[in-house]
């Protein structure tokens, strides 16, 4: 059976494990302004032995669900740590959050620190050929910080917009670049690299 021709419309929600459901749910409320659309406690359904927390930051039901277990769990608490970016392991790296532009990506770190919350990786670039750039990729305004059990969330702006030839689009970037007052001519766009290579 071939694969549906058609792709994905988006990536629309993370789940994430939690060890302490109040504390988590104080922090993605609170600090990081969603709604709880629904909560629903271990053994309300038959079929589902864990907590479920629907949060919101659209108009859809949910775009982060917290999965947590009730009574003790000694275990649950070891486990947390820091920064779960750096771990080695098959658990969860970072998920992320668009905002609209640079703006709002400077006001939310302002938040973030007003709020006593690390910021673990950034503010940085993801760029090989902006000015401010650290070599990396994807073109995003980038900022990293971890909720209460160490799941390491990204903040970002401007993704890059790409090209039928698997480039930066040039008129995205040259764009991109002005809006910052930064001439685009003596920083090229990186593109095409259809095996990973990058070229500019």
């Amino acid at each position: 059976m071939p694969r549906p021709e058609t792709s994905f419309e988006e990536l629309q929600h993370v789940a994430v494990k939690v060890s302490d459901i109040e504390e988590s749910l104080k922090f993605y409320t609170e600090i990081l302004g969603f709604t709880l659309s629904e909560r629903h406690d271990p053994g309300e359904h038959p079929t589902i032995n864990a907590g479920l927390c629907f949060l919101r930051c659209s108009a859809l039901h949910h775009d982060l669900n917290l999965v947590y277990h009730t009574g003790e769990q000694p275990a649950l608490k070891e486990m947390k740590t820091d920064d779960q970016g750096p771990v080695k392991d098959l658990g969860l790296h970072h998920f992320a959050f668009r905002v609209k532009d640079r703006s709002e990506f400077f006001a939310w770190k302002d938040w973030l620190e007003e709020c006593g919350i690390k910021i673990v990786r950034g503010p940085v670039v993801h760029s090989p050929t902006h000015p401010e750039g650290d070599g990396t990729w994807g073109e995003n305004r980038a900022m990293y910080f971890c909720d209460p059990d160490g799941h390491r969330i990204e903040i970002f702006c401007d993704l890059a917009r790409m090209d039928e030839s698997n480039g930066v689009e040039k008129e995205w970037y040259e764009h991109r670049l002005r809006r910052e007052g930064i001439d685009p001519a003596p920083h090229p766009p990186v593109g095409p690299h259809p095996t990973g290579v990058l070229t500019r």
